[in-house]
């Protein structure tokens, strides 16, 4: 049963007598149960319970002179397993058949394991209706109620205050009835009754460290077997401390005990106030149940022969009638003999109080003998005058030793002393950093740093402390993890206190913690308020290894002392003797990564010129890392301008590195190295720095590029593509200007991606058209230039930019049959189409290429119904030829003389070459079978023939659109192109 579900159930209690009635019904008139509670009254039960219901007098006791009154009274606390008994016997007199010795035993079980001897001994000589019950009454029946838990505490609490309140030492409680010369035969005895105390309970310790070690053992060599075997065994344990006197006496002297021993070792203190001497010798119960076992003689004479002599060879045994001292010799244990010498005196002196301190400064450490030894060792070491380093060795490597009140004092007087604080709080103040961290695990610890805590506040509110004083109390706390709350009254009262003012400006590392501090307790409303305080501490940073303390923690900080930071840090970093002359500046690598963070978070209207300002002196470094910089420029709002871009890179040492690599003043191997780091982080970052649309910006990835343009070692076509991506038309000319006219591959890639995209930039300026012809005559198969004109077609052109792409796109027969075949009645069915010439020009060479097989195909005459349409985009000579094909195309595929045959057979006669219009005549003849009348008819009409005209290609007007870029007059660039049209 553990120690809470014990303290729900109530407490049983039993009475053992003479008596002709109890629980043993069948029994005769004897020494019986005669009454209990139901939770006593199993068999089990009881039987557990005999071995302590036992009760004799002293053996040279006169039975017929002896009063009650006078025998000893005996009350014992017992550890039974997981509960402990509390049992209190008395002699009564005659029993019921009229012999001598009879005795009542009232026992109360179920108590706490934690029921100690302290709170047991305030039950000595305690009279009630409720305890104890010291005679037997025939009234009664055999069964008795629980005790209600909460009845007995209450008398606890009655009786505690007569025992330990203040003044009762060295007297003791008034209900010990002790004379002078008994009390003082017992206080000469405490002293020897503790080292005895000290020493049985480590013996205990070791057979205990011993039985568990040879358990463990047997378990690795025999697989446990033995241990098994072994559990209903009971061990014979260490002898108890064995006392020669008065009960009166032994309840004082356990009343001392408990008064002197720590809270964590009196808990083992288990007694007994009397038994009987022939018992001590072979009682195996005697020896497993107590700690300290208490006899006495019936006569004082005889108490130099009340124990046998081998109980003084063998147990601690003492002899108050005869004042012997203790045998077998006591084990030396210097820190025992240092704490009773201590504890003796004051408890001498009637001030507990030093005691009382130890005990809880040693409170949660002390689990046994040799850790209560090890903690007042050092307890006892720290009572005198601490250096700093042993303080600093205490927080470091003794941290529970904080739990020692005069730790706690010498801490806090050496931080208020004004000569030797600030040489401690350096020495300490990361240690109490690990402090805070530790105290989350360990409750003992934590204990001790809010004790600390406290006793701090005390002092800072009840004491005039220097401004310094209240600095140093302020960081130590925090690096303890004050309380918030607490933290920002702390705070308040250093940032309102303009003496702490002068104070923080001398000291930067100082001042930076406050600010720390600061960030964490106001609120925001309270950090705008003292902004103003903020600025006049920050003109204490002279230089930067002040302000590096400031970087460390200024992500932290609220947003109203950022901009102030980076204006205090801008003005250190621009002093002469560091930026003259493009110096390095004073960072070290951590410095950078800090200080990109800080302008990463810096984004509200208010820090963005100090952001600018601070970006323009860090980039004449170079060590800058100058594009993550722009980076963060460019993500500002608003954006920067051209003049504060430029402004920004006018003495970058990135422009400075540019021009040495551009002359090539350097190593190839390093130039190599550079110029890829330079392609890496143009990858990254150029999509940001193009959508910006600065000039200055665009400018430099167009330097960039120029220098990737020579240099085959690094991505340069990806480099193009990206930049192409996000670049202005502007800029994409440029681009194209500085690349290789030899390496078309690269801009075909990007002629695919502009078509796929929408994008007319390649028929649009002249060094598009320029790189599209290029592509067309050098890079292209046919299928790619189909399904590249294709991709440009389905997306509705500009007349100005179809004129483009038809005109140089060196369109084979196929090529243009097919374009207009597909995409020719999507473009001459609107009006707009009627500016593009070469439109008109490729529906002629169709025209005049088509013959009868031709004209059976669904594609074909899709196309001639709509140039034959009046409103196509055509001049009227190509829509009556299409009219003309039209009508043959319906009379080759119905097999009939269509009524305007004659005349559409007149149009084609002057519009084809002979030999074509033979063959189409003759292929008439074979599918309609003319009359041979029809065949020499001739055509009297000549008024009707003449409208056809001329249909030669040469006969078409050449019209021209006023913003169409011709590159004709670029030297052997289009020199293909005019020996076509010579030749046409």
């Amino acid at each position: 049963m553990n120690q809470q579900a014990a303290s729900l159930q109530p407490i049983e209690q039993l009475w053992y007598t003479w008596s002709d009635r109890g629980l043993e019904s069948a029994l005769a008139a004897g020494y019986r149960v005669r009454a209990c509670s139901p939770g006593l009254s199993s068999e089990g039960r009881l039987e557990q319970l005999r071995p302590y219901l036992r009760y004799q007098l002293p053996a040279d006791t006169n039975l017929t002179s002896l009063k009650i009154e006078e025998a000893p009274r005996a009350l014992a606390l017992i550890q039974s397993g997981n509960e402990r008994l509390l049992l209190h016997k008395v002699y009564v007199g005659r029993d019921g058949a009229g012999r001598p010795g009879n005795y009542f035993v009232h026992l109360l079980a179920g108590l706490e394991p934690t029921f100690s001897a302290d709170r047991a001994i305030c039950l000595w000589r305690y009279h009630d209706d409720l305890l104890w019950q010291t005679s037997d009454d025939p009234r009664h029946g055999i069964t008795l109620p629980a005790i209600p838990r909460s009845e007995l505490e209450q008398r606890l609490r009655a009786r505690w205050r007569l025992a330990y309140g203040p003044g009762v030492a060295p007297r003791g409680p008034e209900f010990i009835l002790l004379s002078e010369s008994e009390r003082s035969a017992a206080l000469e005895f405490l002293p020897w009754l503790l080292l005895a105390f000290f020493d049985q309970q480590e013996r205990y310790d070791s057979a205990q460290a011993q039985r568990e070690a040879a358990k463990a053992a047997s378990q690795l060599r025999r697989g446990g077997r033995e241990a098994l075997a072994g559990e209903g065994q009971t061990e014979a344990g260490i002898p108890p401390i064995y006392l020669i006197a008065t009960p009166d006496q032994a309840a004082w002297l356990v009343w001392a005990l408990m008064q002197l021993l720590p809270p964590a070792l009196g808990r083992r203190l288990t007694f007994s106030t009397y038994e009987e001497s022939s018992d001590l010798s072979d009682s195996r119960v005697i020896r497993q149940a107590f700690a300290l076992v208490t006899t006495c003689p019936g006569r004082p004479e005889q108490a130099a022969n009340c124990l046998s002599e081998r109980l003084y060879r063998e147990a601690w045994t003492f002899n108050l009638f005869a004042g012997l001292p203790a045998s077998p010799s006591l084990r030396e244990l210097p820190e025992a003999r240092d704490f009773v010498e201590l504890a003796y005196a004051a408890f001498r002196g009637g001030d507990l109080r030093s005691v009382e301190q130890l005990h809880r400064d040693l409170e949660g450490g002390v689990t046994d003998v040799h850790s209560f030894l090890q903690e007042y060792r050092r307890w006892r070491s720290n009572q005198g005058s601490l250096t700093l380093d042993k303080i600093a060795e205490i927080t470091r490597y003794h941290p529970l030793d904080w739990s020692q009140l005069m730790v706690r004092r010498q801490v806090l007087q050496r931080l208020c002393d004004d000569h030797q604080g600030e040489a401690l709080l350096d020495q300490i103040l990361a240690d109490l950093r690990a402090l805070a961290e530790r105290r989350r695990q360990e409750a003992r610890l934590d204990q001790a740093l809010v004790s600390f805590e406290n006793e701090a506040r005390d002092l800072w509110r009840s004491t005039r402390l220097s401004a310094a004083t209240r600095v140093r109390l302020l960081l130590a706390l925090d690096a303890l993890g004050m309380e918030r709350s607490l933290l920002g009254e702390a705070v308040r009262g250093v940032l309102d206190d303009p003496l702490a003012h002068s104070v923080l400006r001398e000291r930067p590392g100082r001042c930076s913690g406050v600010l720390a501090c600061a960030a964490r307790a106001l609120s925001r409303s309270e950090a705008e308020r003292y902004r103003e305080v903020v600025g006049e501490l920050l003109t204490g940073y002279r230089n930067w290894e002040d302000c590096r303390s400031l970087l460390r923690l200024v992500l932290v900080l609220p947003g109203a002392w950022r901009g102030q930071c980076l204006h205090l840090f801008r003005r250190v970093l621009t002093d002469p003797v560091a930026a003259s002359g493009g110096g390095p500046l004073p960072l070290a690598e951590g410095d950078w990564s800090q200080l990109l963070l800080l302008l990463n978070q810096a984004s509200s209207a208010d820090e963005r010129d100090e952001v600018l300002d601070l970006a323009a002196v860090l980039l004449r470094d170079q060590r800058a890392p100058a594009f993550r910089l722009l980076t963060l420029c460019c993500q500002l709002s608003p954006l920067p301008t051209e003049s504060e871009m430029q402004e920004l890179l006018r003495d970058s040492a990135l422009f400075r590195e540019l021009g040495e690599l551009e002359l090539w003043r350097m190593m190839r191997s390093y130039r190599l190295e550079r110029l890829r780091y330079y392609a890496g982080e143009l990858q990254q970052q150029a999509a940001l720095y193009l959508q910006t649309r600065l000039p200055s910006l665009e400018a430099l990835c167009l330097r960039l590029l120029h220098l990737f343009s020579c240099s085959s070692d690094v991505p340069r076509k990806e480099l193009l593509s990206l930049l192409f991506s996000y670049a202005s038309d502007a800029l994409r000319e440029r681009l194209l200007l500085i690349w290789p006219a030899t390496e078309v591959e690269a801009v075909a890639d990007l002629i695919r991606n502009c078509a796929s995209k929408g994008d007319p930039f390649f028929l649009r300026t002249r060094l598009g058209l320029f790189f599209y012809h290029q592509a067309v005559c050098q890079v292209l198969t046919r299928e790619e230039k189909r399904r590249l004109l294709a991709t440009w077609l389905e997306r509705q052109l500009d007349p100005l930019d179809l004129q483009a792409l038809l005109a140089y796109s060196e369109l084979t027969p196929d090529e243009r049959a097919w374009l207009l075949e597909r995409y020719g009645p999507l473009y001459l069915s609107h009006p707009d189409y009627a500016r593009c010439w070469q439109l008109a020009n490729l529906a002629q060479l169709y025209l005049l290429s088509l013959g009868p097989a031709d004209l059976r195909r669904p594609e074909t005459k899709r196309l001639l119904e709509t140039l034959a349409t009046p409103k196509v985009v055509l001049p009227s000579l190509l829509i009556s030829l299409s009219w003309s094909w039209l009508r043959v195309a319906t009379a080759l595929e119905k097999r009939q003389v269509d009524p305007y045959l004659d005349k559409a057979l007149g149009y084609l006669k002057r519009a084809l070459d002979p030999a074509r219009y033979a063959a189409l005549y003759k292929e008439l003849l074979s599918a309609l079978k003319l009359s041979k009348g029809l065949k020499k008819k001739k055509v009297s009409d000549e008024a009707d023939l003449s409208i056809l005209g001329p249909l030669k290609p040469e006969g078409l007007p050449k019209r021209r659109s006023v913003g169409l870029p011709l590159l004709k007059k670029v030297s052997g660039l289009f020199a293909r192109r005019r020996g076509l049209h010579r030749r046409s």
